[in-house]
């Protein structure tokens, strides 16, 4: 089976963008309006750069979907979003909250040229991409499964004072919540493969609506840290053992305990769950 074009280049853990956009509960995979050679990366199958692609839908609202993608360098990611493909996927993913519109969807953008895209680009494509880049190069394990993540603010600050700050908040997060402590006894357990922390080197408008508001409007000097726990059945977590954890009231309150360590440096959190898959990258027969 043929496969996306892949850069050759492979410098550290790449950086990773996550999209969000409609997508129907009826609808396994996003569509697109151009037959292109790969049917499920549509207008991704000759980017440069492109690595792990992934699908993923909110639990609590699954016709919230996210588009993940790793990029190989943060150059990768500039070029694709100065280019007419990055028009023809966003275009095709349909932003989950209608009452904010970066880029029309629709015939429109269809007659755009390149030159009229890479200006509408410019000004609007960055802020549907959250740019996220791992704390540490270490190998941790994937994101994917169910998945909760927990984006963190916090003041922006000197690069070594950011440093302890990360320190500080990871460390409140090394924790299990009540219910789910027999994961730390299982043989496969190792933290690397139970939490992935990332910074946002990227906002989009997710972060802009939950932050902004929070922190009283301030739009500029911040931080984003983000913890994406993971929940693999290789450490014999069942969807059910997720789904009890999520509702009961006890381990609600362990993370809202370990949340409240983290303050300060951080002013504001917000959590959400996720299942995450790797879409299938091949050309039609």
């Amino acid at each position: 089976m043929a496969r996306a074009k892949q850069s050759a280049r492979q410098l550290g853990k790449g950086i990773t963008t996550w999209t969000r956009f409609h997508l129907p509960r009826d609808q396994e995979w996003p569509t697109w309006s151009v037959d292109d050679e790969d049917v499920h990366v549509g207008p991704l199958a000759s980017v440069e750069g492109l690595g792990r692609i992934s699908l993923g839908r909110m639990v609590e609202d699954p016709e919230q979907a996210v588009y993940i993608i790793v990029w190989t360098t943060l150059e990768d990611l500039k070029n694709f979003q100065s280019s007419h493909a990055c028009v023809e996927f966003l275009q095709n993913l349909h932003e989950h909250n209608p009452a904010r519109v970066s880029i029309e969807p629709g015939s429109a953008l269809r007659r755009l040229t390149l030159d009229d895209a890479s200006s509408l680009l410019s000004s609007s494509s960055s802020s549907r991409f959250l740019a996220l880049k791992h704390v540490k190069e270490s190998p941790t394990a994937n994101v994917e499964g169910r998945v909760t993540l927990t984006a963190f603010s916090m003041p922006a600050a000197d690069e070594a004072t950011e440093r302890s700050w990360h320190d500080k908040v990871t460390e409140a997060f090394r924790f299990f919540p009540r219910g789910s402590e027999s994961i730390r006894l299982h043989r496969n357990f190792a933290w690397q493969h139970y939490t992935v922390w990332f910074s946002v080197i990227g906002e989009d408008g997710w972060v802009r609506d939950n932050f902004v508001n929070a922190e009283g409007g301030k739009a500029k000097g911040r931080t984003i840290l983000c913890e994406f726990r993971l929940w693999p059945s290789r450490m014999d977590v069942t969807p059910e053992l997720e789904e009890a954890l999520a509702k009961d009231a006890q381990a609600k309150a362990s993370w809202e305990e370990s949340a409240a360590k983290t303050m300060p440096p951080v002013t504001a959190w917000k959590q959400e769950r996720w299942d995450i898959r790797e879409i299938p990258r091949f050309e039609p027969l």
